[in-house]
């Protein structure tokens, strides 16, 4: 069996940790085992390849987007760190970092899924309903009210107009 270096095995275990879709590839280079066998294992005991998460899981996209915005702020932070214990920034990295955070903030906007803008919109559309409802309320309340003091002056003209004396 030949092991791969400890620094393959963190960065495919990360990968996976973080949201990577598990592959054959990956799990040889985070057990240290072949991919033929692990292929020969999986075969023998019918392991089921998991669904994309990208499309069946919005949850599991979104944290991969935060763990990876994380990432790259923190590398944006220490070249910000080497810049000014240097004295000199690194223009390009800090750049490249920069337009990196701007995509995957991007990511995220595109990553919004109509169903989640449906859910959003039920909850704003309750929430309108409940106010109208409470104003609804209020409108009958002040209108009772109106209508008992004008009816009850118009009654009291009536009855007293009507009773002969």
């Amino acid at each position: 069996m030949r092991r791969g270096s400890a620094a393959t095995v963190l960065q495919a275990a990360r990968a996976l940790f973080e949201g990577a879709p598990p592959s054959l590839e990956l799990l040889a280079r985070a057990t240290g085992r072949q991919e033929a066998y692990l292929a020969r294992i999986a075969g023998k005991e019918g392991w089921r390849e998991a669904p994309a998460a990208s499309q069946e899981d919005p949850e599991t996209l979104e944290r991969r987007l935060v763990a990876l915005s994380d990432q790259l702020v923190g590398d944006l932070e220490a070249a910000g760190a080497e810049g000014r214990a240097s004295g000199t920034y690194d223009k390009a990295r800090i750049d490249a970092l920069s337009t990196m955070l701007r995509m995957v903030e991007k990511l995220g906007e595109m990553t919004r899924l109509p169903e989640r803008a449906a859910e959003k919109q039920k909850r704003s559309d309750a929430e309108l309903a409940a106010a109208l409802a409470l104003v609804d309320a209020r409108i009958l309340e002040l209108a009772c009210e109106l209508a008992g003091t004008m009816g009850g002056g118009q009654a009291e003209r009536g009855d007293s107009a009507s009773d002969p004396v």
